[in-house]
C-alpha cells in the first residue's frame, strides 16, 4: 500500500512516517502543492493525507484538483489544526472521506488508514468478483470469460486482479512491480509490458467485450470499462 502526504512541517512527517511504517505500507511526503500535482497523477497511490495549510495553496483547492483531474476515486484523509465545524463540512462537500485535528493520535489515526483503505477494497474479503464479462474466483484464482476459465500463471493473475480492481486509474510501473513483484525494480524493465501483453491477450481485453487495457507513455497502464450501450 502506498501513501501520499500533502504535509509542510518536516515534524508531522516524521511522525506518521513511523506510524506508517508499522502498518507495512510505504509513505511518500510532499512538502508544496506544486510537489504534489507534479509527481502524484504520474503514480499511483491507495490513500492521500493532506493537510489544509501549505505554503503555495490550501488543501481544499488540492482536494479540488483530486476529484476534477484525476479519473479514479482514492480516499482521501484531512489531518489539520483547523478544528471549526466549518471547515469539518466544508472538507467533506469537497470529497475528503475523513477528517483529524491535530494533534494526531496514533490509535486513532492508524484505525481511520486501515478503515480508509479497507473500505475501498471492499471486495478483498469476497470469495468472487464479478466485471462482465469477466468473473474472478478469488479462492481458486481463476479468471473466466463467459464462464471459460482461462489459463493464467500466478503472476498473470495478480496482474490481472490489479487492473480489474483498479478500473479506470492509471497504474505506473513502478507501483505494479512493488505490488505484484515485491520490488522497486527499474523503471525500464520489460517484465511489466510482457506480461500485460499477455494477459490482454489471454483475456481478449477489448472494446467489443467491454474493456480496454491502454499504455500510458511513460506512466503505465490503465484498463477501462467501455460502455456498450452508447451508439
Amino acid at each position: 500500500m502506498k501513501i501520499g502526504l500533502l504535509e509542510d512541517e518536516q515534524s508531522q512527517i516524521t511522525l506518521i512516517r513511523q506510524w506508517v511504517d508499522e502498518l507495512g505500507y510505504t509513505l511518500q511526503p510532499f512538502k508544496t502543492g506544486a510537489e504534489f500535482r507534479q509527481h502524484v497523477a504520474d503514480d499511483s497511490f491507495d490513500l492521500f493525507i493532506l493537510d489544509w495549510n501549505l505554503p503555495d495553496t490550501t488543501g481544499i483547492d488540492i482536494l479540488d484538483w483530486l476529484r476534477s483531474t484525476l479519473d479514479w476515486q482514492v480516499p482521501v484523509l484531512f489531518i489539520t489544526s483547523r478544528d471549526s465545524e466549518q471547515d469539518i463540512v466544508k472538507a467533506l462537500d469537497h470529497g475528503s472521506d475523513d477528517y483529524i485535528i491535530k494533534p494526531v493520535n496514533k490509535d486513532i489515526t492508524l484505525a481511520r488508514i486501515k478503515a480508509l483503505i479497507r473500505r475501498s477494497r471492499a471486495d478483498v474479503d469476497a470469495d468472487f468478483i464479478n466485471f462482465e464479462p469477466y468473473n474472478i474466483n478469488l479462492r481458486e484464482r481463476i479468471i473466466s470469460l463467459n464462464d471459460e476459465p482461462v489459463k493464467l500463471t500466478n503472476k498473470e493473475f495478480e496482474l490481472a486482479l490489479m487492473l480489474f480492481r483498479h478500473s479506470g486509474r492509471l497504474i505506473s510501473r513502478a507501483y505494479i512491480m512493488q505490488e505484484v513483484w515485491g520490488t522497486k525494480a527499474d523503471l525500464k524493465t520489460r517484465t511489466v509490458d510482457t506480461h500485460i501483453s499477455r494477459i490482454r491477450s489471454k483475456l481478449g481485453l477489448s472494446p467489443d467485450r467491454g474493456w480496454q487495457l491502454s499504455s500510458v507513455y511513460h506512466h503505465g497502464y490503465r484498463l477501462s470499462k467501455i460502455d456498450l450501450t452508447v451508439t
